[in-house]
C-alpha cells in the first residue's frame, strides 16, 4: 500500500502541483512548455499493476486537457508516452518474467531524443516507436473488457 500511495504522490500529486506552479508564469510570458511523462500504458486498463496504469492515464488526460486550456497562449503542453524502455523500471516493478516483456524494448536515449524533438515541434502526444503507436490504437478497436483480459494475460506470471 505504501509503495502505491507513493506512486500516486509522485505521478499525480507532484506532477499536478509542479505544473500548476510553473504554468501561470509561462502563460503570462506568452512562451514556454511543459512535458509530462505519461506512458503507453496510460491508454489501457492495467490488471496486476492497476495503480501504475491509472496514474499514467491521469497524466495523459491531465496533459491533453491542459494543452487545450493553454491553446493560443504561446505555451505548449506535451505528454511523452513511451512503451517499454531500457531503464531500471522493469526490475523495480517486479515485471521481470512478464509476457509483456517479450519483444523489442526501446533504448532510453532514443525515447528521449524522439520526445525532445516532438516537444520542440509543439506536439501534444509523443509515442516513440511505430509499434507503440499501433499498440496505443488497439483500445479503439477492441471492447474494453477484452482489452483488460489481454493486458492481464500479458502481465500475469501465473498464466491465468
Amino acid at each position: 500500500m505504501e509503495q502505491e500511495v507513493n506512486m500516486i504522490d509522485v505521478n499525480i500529486k507532484a506532477l499536478t502541483v509542479m505544473t500548476k506552479l510553473f504554468l501561470p508564469d509561462m502563460i503570462q510570458r506568452g512562451q514556454g512548455g511543459v512535458m509530462n511523462v505519461a506512458s503507453l500504458v496510460g491508454f489501457f486498463p492495467g490488471p496486476m499493476m492497476s495503480v501504475y496504469y491509472a496514474t499514467k492515464a491521469y497524466v495523459l488526460s491531465f496533459t491533453e486537457a491542459l494543452e487545450n486550456e493553454v491553446n493560443g497562449t504561446g505555451v505548449t503542453v506535451t505528454a511523452l508516452c513511451p512503451g517499454l524502455t531500457s531503464t531500471g523500471f522493469v526490475d523495480r516493478s517486479g515485471m521481470g518474467v512478464s509476457k509483456m516483456l517479450q519483444g523489442p524494448i526501446m533504448e532510453a536515449g532514443q525515447v528521449a531524443e524522439e520526445g525532445y524533438r516532438g516537444f520542440l515541434r509543439g506536439k501534444t502526444l509523443i509515442m516513440p516507436g511505430a509499434r507503440n503507436r499501433f499498440i496505443a490504437f488497439m483500445p479503439r478497436l477492441l471492447p474494453r473488457k477484452m482489452m483488460t483480459r489481454i493486458i492481464r494475460s500479458s502481465q500475469d506470471k501465473t498464466g491465468h
